[in-house]
């Protein structure tokens, strides 16, 4: 084959492939369902997702399991002091 025909080949291939790759795509990207215009709208859904009462049951859950590893860890750190004694 001539190099002629080769670059010409490869030129063709170049140009075709980024081409044919997008037109695949290019389906899935129009059919996408659209995405909320910013955070603050796609996270309003979620505003009202829990009662008050259910909130504060959240809340005062989330506390204790705090307060548990906040007194587990001291534990930890005192048991570490009083075996290096």
């Amino acid at each position: 084959m001539s190099p002629w025909l080769l670059s010409k080949r490869a030129a063709l291939v170049l140009i075709a492939f980024p081409a044919i790759i997008l037109a695949g795509c290019s389906d899935s990207l129009t059919s996408a369902p659209s995405s909320p215009s910013s955070f603050a709208a796609s996270s309003k859904s979620y505003e009202h997702t829990l009662t008050p009462e259910q909130r504060k049951a959240a809340i005062a859950d989330l506390e204790t399991a705090q307060a548990r590893r906040q007194a587990a860890a001291q534990s930890e750190a005192t048991a570490s002091i009083n075996a290096g004694k």
